[in-house]
């Protein structure tokens, strides 16, 4: 199970909003109204517009391990994938969505050499394990504008590709209604990543 501390949640949050164009300058009232909107955007949306039917699987699967249902509502109970789908498509600029669909392929490609499947085709143990090496070797979190603009240039890696669809889990699942109203009643959760636990 995936426990999220403030810091990462607000990280999140600030990520996104330097994504999306103009976001970043709204006061983060407004960064909460925009995500919600996108929220019921998605919702009512019919089919998927970005991701494939294998991305969106993946998307899924792996929000799902990383936020599962518990006690408490799981990610793909608030639609994450949907979020992320109408995200992609309407508001991130398109070399972010690019290379958010590069990071997907390059986890796959990571599944299919280590396993010889890609992700959502092999084991639930294989899975975690994957995510538990790619979540070991995150990249820096906070590069410097130089760094940002040398890593743009070199191919996503699966490391890469992972904490960008984490960042943007993270978003989707904190920002849902059934989810911000409990956060209205309590903290986030304090916490550490210890690897996924089954459902």
């Amino acid at each position: 199970m995936y426990l999220m501390d403030r810091r990462e949640f607000l990280e999140a949050i600030a990520g996104i909003s330097a994504l999306v164009p103009g976001l970043s300058l709204l006061p983060g009232s407004y960064q909460q109204a925009f995500a919600q909107g996108v929220h019921a955007r998605a919702k009512a949306a019919a089919n998927l517009r970005t991701l494939s039917r294998q991305q969106d699987a993946t998307v899924t699967c792996i929000a799902e391990i990383l936020l599962p249902q518990t006690d408490t509502v799981g990610a793909t109970a608030v639609g994450v994938n949907r979020f992320i789908d109408l995200l992609l498509t309407e508001s991130v600029r398109e070399t972010y969505r690019d290379r958010f669909l590069e990071g997907l392929a390059a986890i796959n490609a990571r599944s299919q050499f280590l396993y010889g499947a890609p992700f959502i085709s092999v084991r639930k143990e294989e899975q975690e394990s994957l995510m538990r090496a790619l979540d070991v070797h995150l990249p820096e979190p906070h590069p410097t504008p130089a760094e940002a603009a040398a890593l743009a240039k070199e191919p996503i890696t699966a490391e890469g590709g992972f904490a960008l669809l984490k960042q943007v889990v993270v978003l989707a699942y904190f920002t849902s209604e059934p989810v911000a109203k409990e956060l209205i009643k309590a903290p986030i959760i304090p916490g550490r990543y210890d690897g996924c636990v089954p459902a």
